[in-house]
């Protein structure tokens, strides 16, 4: 059974705080199946954050895939971290990388992936990714954790693909 008694987020009045993301603001529990590798998928779909120069607010979409060691982060903990970023200014090169740095801090994983697939702007979409992965990490190692990671985002792109909106029609 894993620790809760330190996570603070889930069952009490929640503070919503829509600026100044800090890496404190992300809790952890412990991994119960560290036996054996597997992925952690996370889509965060309504990520906002305000471009530094002209203070316009950005839009899109963050994933995350991590491979747990001893820790796994906590969802809510995450919403409430990535919803303080919704008046904060930052390019979303730097948005990517602090999510990456901050979770790694966090959760210490096996491998980690942060994916931005931000909404064009001036005809322009970027999608910047950060990898993070655990000191010491081999070459073997790192080819099954990519191996994974590919795996996972087979599988999710299929249930994608059959995923229905709305009932289905009669037969």
């Amino acid at each position: 059974m894993s620790d809760i008694s330190k996570l603070t987020r889930l069952g009490g009045q929640t503070e919503y705080r829509y600026d100044n993301p800090e890496p404190a603001m992300l809790e952890s529990f412990s991994n119960a199946h560290q036996s054996e590798p597997w992925v952690v998928g996370l889509d965060c779909t309504e990520f906002t954050s305000l471009c530094p120069m002209t203070g316009q607010p950005d839009f899109g979409r963050i994933c995350i895939q991590y491979i747990p060691d001893r820790l796994c982060v906590e969802s809510k903990s995450l919403k409430l971290y990535l919803g303080a970023y919704r008046n904060h200014g930052s390019f979303h090169e730097d948005c990517v990388n602090r999510i990456a740095d901050d979770v790694n801090v966090c959760i210490s994983p096996r491998y980690l992936r942060v994916l931005g697939d931000f909404n064009v702007r001036g005809g322009i979409a970027i999608r910047p990714l950060a990898v993070r992965k655990a000191d010491g990490m081999g070459t073997l190692e790192e080819t099954r954790c990519v191996a994974l990671l590919g795996q996972h985002d087979s599988l999710t792109s299929l249930v994608a693909s059959t995923s229905r909106v709305g009932p289905a029609s009669p037969g």
